[in-house]
């Protein structure tokens, strides 16, 4: 049985957003035999782009059923089917994070009516819903509307089974696992059973020793894709027949997936992961401000500077005088303010404080945080909790979890729920990158 399924949400992030409407068409292989359709109260604004795209207002949902009160129906209708939907990552995603939120594990068999129509039917000028439907000649009534897409997917399904006959159908639900039986000692149920939620995984070996671990936004997906494609290569034959069993942290936040992946190499030293080792960090680079108004830099020791946190750490004297030489060279700083002798044109530069200032502070840009003290605030394991990065005097404290339903925001609250962690240059470098991306997590300052 397939399910076929489009959801129209309140914006356009799935990871983010609300349901607001759902159609569910079941289909037996030849035709359609049930449907379900209904709008849902999302319990959130509107966007103003979806309105103006789907028509659907907030008033409209007021009075409609919350996605927990149809929840029951959904798992219903999609249980043992195959989810079909047109972008199915996108309809999909929606609803495993809908159920996510409540508590329940949403785990389906996917197709996507996009790959399979460029399977069965290519040269097509577009395989955009709406351009596909015009070019072959399916009427689209609702364009936008959950319903209306839907039904324009089930009779675009009909067609691609009628001209397949099974054999490309048969082959796009079987490929996910395909190249398993490449890794002879661990179980197909092992690799199933993996959630598809964000975190680091481990593949162990008969003993349960960490052979490889790595992080993924999908851990099921992430694990697939290394076992069937990334590890596809002779070199990696010990590897694939010592793995024998698969463990998992799920994390929620990409963020401390990347910081706990960092972590965890270090502390298991895993055979096929690229060597990490502990650093003995004894020097930094670090700035003032002179007499003249001048922001120098220069090179000490970290025992002699507890108190202040350096831009960046080095394991050697040396190779800390590299790096600043190579900063002074790039951003065209003067030597003589930088502890490594005097400029040609004398021990200062001949320009004022302020312009020579705004030159070297792009580049402490790049090494300092806005503000000394902050949360990050993201993605939790479950609805009801939230994670929580802490920073504070540009240290790195810890990461953990805390339900804002009981803390709500309260400062020494959430710093109680933090596991606290090592402060090294290698979580900083991870956390200013993360801050540097788009991304939909929230920084409190305190």
């Amino acid at each position: 049985m397939f399910a076929i399924i489009d959801t129209e949400t309140t914006g356009g992030n799935p990871a983010k957003d609300k349901v607001m409407e759902i159609a569910i068409i079941l289909h037996d292989g030849e035709r359609v035999v049930e449907e379900f359709t209904t709008l849902i109260n999302p319990k959130v604004p509107i966007a103003p782009f979806i309105k103006k795209l789907t028509g659907i207002n907030d008033s409209m949902v007021k009075n409609a059923p919350t996605f927990e009160e149809v929840s029951a129906k959904i798992l219903e209708m999609t249980m043992g089917s195959i989810f079909v939907a047109h972008n199915v990552g996108f309809d999909y995603g929606v609803l495993r994070n809908e159920f996510r939120r409540m508590g329940i594990r949403f785990d389906r068999k996917q197709l996507c009516t996009v790959k399979f129509s460029r399977e069965v039917m290519p040269g097509c000028q577009s395989y955009s819903l709406g351009k596909l439907c015009r070019e072959i000649g399916i009427v689209l009534e609702g364009r936008h509307r959950a319903y209306g897409d839907a039904a324009a997917t089930a009779e675009l399904f009909t067609r691609l089974l009628k001209v397949d006959h099974g054999k490309i159908l048969h082959n796009m639900l079987e490929i996910e696992l395909t190249g398993l039986e490449a890794v002879p000692n661990l179980k197909f149920e092992v690799v199933e059973d993996l959630p598809e939620d964000t975190g680091v995984f481990y593949l162990l070996d008969k003993d349960g020793k960490v052979l490889f671990l790595s992080k993924g936004r999908n851990l099921r997906k992430r694990v697939i894709e290394l076992l069937t494609k990334d590890l596809d290569h002779i070199k990696y034959d010990p590897l694939r027949h010592a793995i024998q069993d698969i463990t998992y942290d799920v994390t929620g936040s990409e963020l401390i997936a990347q910081l706990l992946e960092t972590e965890e190499v270090i502390k298991q030293q895993p055979s096929y992961n690229p060597a990490q080792r502990r650093r003995n960090y004894r020097y930094g680079v670090y700035h003032f401000t002179d007499d003249w108004g001048f922001i120098n830099l220069h090179v000490d020791m970290l025992t002699n500077r507890t108190e202040e946190r350096p831009l960046v750490e080095f394991t050697t004297r040396k190779s800390a005088t590299a790096v600043l030489k190579r900063m002074v060279n790039r951003h065209g700083l003067y030597s003589a303010l930088c502890g490594l002798g005097e400029n040609g044109n004398g021990s200062r530069p001949d320009i004022p404080p302020s312009v020579y200032n705004s030159r070297l502070n792009q580049l402490l840009e790049k090494y300092q945080y806005d503000n000394p003290n902050f949360f990050i605030i993201g993605e939790g394991r479950s609805h009801h909790e939230q994670s929580v990065v802490w920073i504070e005097n540009h240290r790195f404290m810890g990461c953990g979890y805390f339900e804002p339903e009981y803390i709500e925001n309260d400062i020494e609250s959430i710093k109680a729920a933090v596991g606290r962690k090592p402060d090294t240059p290698d979580a900083h470098r991870i956390i200013r990158n993360w801050m540097g991306r788009k991304n939909q997590d929230t920084v409190i300052v305190y």
